[in-house]
């Protein structure tokens, strides 16, 4: 539950820029001492009489006495603004209108091209330090830049210090949620992962209050930062993965992680049990060499190699598809902060409903079916806005159904990611599926803001063909139901030729081989030894 609220700060960072970059109506003024009311008289320099001046969005027209007209176009800080809510934010703070218009936009895609690079830089760091110091760290650093960030004096500082919060923030995710993952067996990791992603709605929900209540953009800025201060106490509390502990055979502080556990829930210490395993890690396992991983081992073996490209096209589907609907939300007409309340309400709805659906049927059945859910809702939303008029609320209740649908997607989406890659390039997996879903986050606001101007169409339809093709290129993927987290790049090849040879589908095979992680799981308390309602309890497990 620990790990799981970093999750609020993650998700306040993500998706702030629906706040601080929406449009704000405008219009041009020029010199307001010259020119007042859209209307004056006045002597130019050539001694041609003017007699009228309009003003416009942009720009100001000129009419001259001789039937001449001259437009001046608008530069940095000769425009006013009109908040339809009384919100100030970085479009009317550094006058990202007119032909600067485009800059809103670009901070998002630049956050997001660094959340690409932390996804390529922390996913190794996390396999090689352990998930709670790259926790930590990236999380704390973070809190830092939010707050420096509300104190931005010019657009290029504003940018550059979301730039490398992005990078921060990919960090935060793929070792927390690793970190989450690698603590519980595979009989809880549906609820680990459905408990985490809830925390993605619930934290929609407090910005969609937060930007309601503080309306201008600096100490907004500053409210979504001040929650990480709540974590001072977590290198003291949270523990670092017991998986990975023993995969890198440090089995010193695995045993103090072991105590920890047993006193917690008060069983006693399994040293039969340690013994055992502290000889097979001295005998070599396999499982255990300290060799080093990297991004090559996504593509070195056949079955890894194929589960990766695909994969990361899944998750550039689904976070061009999540952002990007987000996104629009506060562009719709009506109260954007209450259709931005209702949009995280239901995604914390498909976040619970992903563990019994996931319980009940696997991974891929329940990921088609999102898939072909969001495929007919975009698709749909996005027809109903095209070819009607004076169909608003439809349009809004299939964008924020297909956003649902997309929910469930990331429910699902991260737990099954875990699952597929074995524990040695785990954290290197979730960080190269991550950056693919970081690409789909800077392509999202650009899709909004030119599939219309390119192609006439609204950008939902685009979400719909995309969530087709993902849906096409999961069949091929295993399911990973019920079955234990594989340790070694080779375990996985042998699982998969052994499911194949037998013409199974998603059932784990015997491959002969002892995983030390396995022998891990025997020493952890049983289930109906654990009491889950504790939280506390549930945080050390």
């Amino acid at each position: 539950m620990l790990a799981a609220y970093t999750y609020i700060i993650l998700v306040f960072n993500h998706v702030i820029m629906a706040f601080h970059g929406t449009s704000v109506p405008h219009k041009c003024t020029l010199d307001t001492s010259v020119y007042q009311d859209n209307s004056t008289t006045t002597q130019n320099p050539g001694h041609k009489q003017l007699n009228n001046v309009s003003f416009s969005r942009c720009s100001a027209t000129h009419t001259y006495s001789d039937g001449q007209n001259e437009t001046v176009q608008c530069s940095y800080g000769q425009w006013t603004y009109y908040p339809v809510y009384g919100e100030t934010n970085i479009v009317s703070q550094f006058d990202l209108v007119c032909e600067r218009k485009y800059l809103a936009s670009l901070a998002n895609t630049i956050y997001f091209v660094g959340v690409m690079v932390g996804g390529l830089l922390f996913g190794d760091l996390a396999d090689r330090f352990g998930r709670l110091p790259i926790m930590l760290f990236t999380l704390y650093s973070s809190v830092i830049l939010g707050i420096v960030t509300a104190f931005s004096v010019t657009y290029t500082m504003f940018v550059t210090l979301r730039f490398v919060t992005g990078i921060l923030m990919q960090g935060l995710q793929t070792s927390a949620y690793t970190l989450i993952m690698e603590l519980y067996i595979a009989k809880y990791r549906p609820f680990a992962g459905a408990v985490t992603e809830c925390f993605f709605g619930v934290a929609i929900m407090i910005l969609a209050g937060a930007a309601y209540l503080v309306r201008d953009w600096r100490y907004l800025q500053i409210v979504v930062t001040l929650p990480g201060l709540l974590t001072l106490f977590y290198p003291w509390v949270v523990p670092e993965s017991l998986r990975w502990l023993i995969i890198k055979g440090k089995l010193n502080k695995a045993e103090e992680v072991i105590h920890r556990i047993c006193k917690v829930n008060k069983i006693p210490f399994p040293a039969d049990r340690w013994e055992k395993l502290k000889q097979s890690c001295d005998k070599g396992v396999d499982s255990l060499q300290p060799r080093q991983h990297s991004l090559i081992d996504l593509f070195r073996t056949s079955h890894i190699r194929q589960s990766s490209v695909i994969l990361f096209y899944i998750w550039f589907a689904i976070s061009a598809s999540y952002y990007g609907l987000t996104f629009q939300l506060t562009s719709f007409s009506g109260s954007r902060y209450l259709i931005f309340f209702i949009g995280g309400a239901v995604e914390t709805l498909a976040y619970i409903l992903t563990l019994p659906v996931m319980k009940r049927f696997g991974r891929k059945k329940p990921l088609l079916a999102c898939f072909v859910a969001a495929a007919a809702l975009c698709l749909g939303a996005g027809i109903v806005s095209d070819y009607t008029t004076g169909w608003f609320n439809v349009t809004v209740a299939l964008a924020l159904a297909g956003r649902c649908a997309v929910a469930g997607l990331f429910g699902i989406i991260f737990v099954y990611t875990s699952e597929v890659y074995p524990t040695v390039i785990r954290n290197i997996g979730m960080g190269a599926c991550c950056l693919w879903a970081r690409a789909g986050g800077v392509a999202a606001p650009q899709i909004n803001q030119w599939t219309k101007v390119l192609w006439s169409v609204d950008a939902t339809i685009i979400f719909g063909v995309m969530a087709v093709v993902a849906g096409i290129f999961l069949f091929p993927l295993p399911e990973t139901h019920n079955r234990r987290l594989p340790d070694s790049v080779q375990e996985v090849e042998d699982i998969s030729r052994d499911e194949e040879a037998a013409g199974a589908n998603g059932h784990l095979a015997s491959s002969g081989k002892v995983s030390i992680v396995e022998e891990q799981a025997g020493l952890l308390p049983s289930s109906d030894q654990i009491k889950f309602t504790d939280v506390s309890k549930e945080r050390e497990l």
